[in-house]
């Protein structure tokens, strides 16, 4: 009768500590993806877009050095599509966000209440050792008056070295495919301004 206990006792104490280690791994991550890859989220500086829809392409490389290294060097107008290629070339995670300074203090903040957090989402990815990323980002609907963008790494400790770079958008006015399309107009399709895999 003793051992019947003792056996009952470890088996439910490993099925309570079995639902433990699921519920700490899965506050481990945050995501948003939807299917196609595109969130939901609009922000300040503009929401997410489909690849297929992109006008740019920017590479960027995380460096454990805590930079980004741009290429070509960002050059964004109220309306551009842009696919960042993010390339983790450093021993440490590393994290590609886009948004405001309003945006980018709040992630912040939440990154150091969950320092192990991994970022999927419309605005954000974070990039393993040797991994590379893509994210699509349409830079329209910024509030009036606002035109600073800030790309942040927001792991705990590395904004605070200098891992973020900001820039103001130029007020070119773009219309998406989408929109034209609302609009009866047909845009042309540039074969040499994106890559299809």
């Amino acid at each position: 009768m003793k051992n019947k206990i003792i056996i009952t006792l470890t088996l439910i104490s490993m099925v309570v500590a079995g639902s433990v280690s699921v519920s700490v791994q899965a506050s481990g991550s945050h995501t948003h993806d939807n299917e196609g890859g595109v969130g939901d989220e609009e922000s300040a500086v503009g929401k997410p877009a489909a690849e297929a829809d992109s006008t740019k392409t920017i590479q960027v490389v995380t460096k454990d050095s805590m930079r980004y290294e741009f290429s070509p060097v960002p050059d964004i107008k109220a309306g551009d599509i842009v696919t960042f290629i993010v390339t983790n070339e450093g021993q440490i995670p590393h994290e590609f966000s886009i948004g405001d300074k309003r945006e980018q203090d709040a992630h912040r903040k939440m990154m150091q209440k969950m320092p192990n957090m991994v970022h999927e989402d419309g605005n954000t990815t974070t990039v393993k050792p040797g991994e590379t990323k893509k994210l699509t980002w349409n830079f329209s609907g910024t509030v009036k008056g606002l035109s600073e963008v800030v790309f942040a790494c927001n792991v705990p400790g590395h904004f605070e070295a200098g891992m973020f770079h900001k820039m103001t958008i130029g007020q070119q006015s773009v219309m998406t495919q989408q929109e034209n399309v609302k609009q009866g107009k047909t845009k042309h399709h540039d074969m040499g301004s994106h890559h299809h895999q």
